[in-house]
């Protein structure tokens, strides 16, 4: 198996999570990077993917897993054949899955205009309900790690996987409460048990 660093960016935000895996299946089969399938009636490449960010916020910290013998230069051909915003970052071989989609437990963003705010007032709050996608009553603040400012820019820890909580709703939240609009979010980093 091959594990690899990729980025979301240059347009490639705003691909859904299936386009994005047919995507990446397609620059492997141009590259020639064979992929293993699964048994059984319908067989599927075993290409396997961390919990994606929401449609339209990029990243440069995604990581996926492909099951496959290829032993050449996997960066390089992945980079040759990928479509732009689509690079690969990094790759290392592994024996198992490390099965990002659960072990990667929070990741980092950088958001652009946000109106200033302490960022105080938030980390000492005890609770912050929202309203989720499917309209339900949703505690936010236990999955808000780290909150701070740099320069004008929002420096920002939330809890993935299991304690997920989404960048954009996130930054719906800081909006409605301090003001501006956030224009621009990026992922920097994901933090979790096998990410290289």
């Amino acid at each position: 198996m091959i594990c690899f660093k990729y980025t979301r960016t240059d347009g490639a935000e705003y691909l859904s999570h299936l386009d994005l895996m047919r995507h990446i299946m397609r620059t492997m089969r141009r590259a020639g990077i064979e992929l293993k399938k699964s048994e059984g009636y319908h067989a599927h490449p075993r290409l396997y993917l961390n919990s994606p960010p929401p449609v339209g916020v990029q990243s440069v910290a995604e990581y996926g897993t492909a099951d496959t013998e290829f032993d050449g230069d996997f960066v390089g051909l992945f980079n040759a054949f990928s479509p732009s915003g689509i690079k690969c970052l990094g790759a290392k071989y592994s024996q198992n899955n490390p099965n990002y989609a659960n072990s990667v437990t929070a990741c980092s963003y950088i958001a652009e205009g946000v109106a200033h705010f302490d960022a105080d007032l938030v980390l000492g709050e005890k609770n912050i309900v929202v309203c989720d996608l499917r309209g339900r009553n949703l505690d936010i603040r236990p999955r808000i790690y780290a909150v701070e400012w740099q320069d004008d820019k929002l420096l920002f820890t939330l809890g993935a996987g299991q304690n997920n909580l989404r960048a954009d709703l996130f930054c719906n939240y800081l909006c409605g409460r301090f003001g501006g609009r956030a224009e621009k979010i990026i992922k920097v980093a994901s933090v979790g048990e096998g990410v290289f």
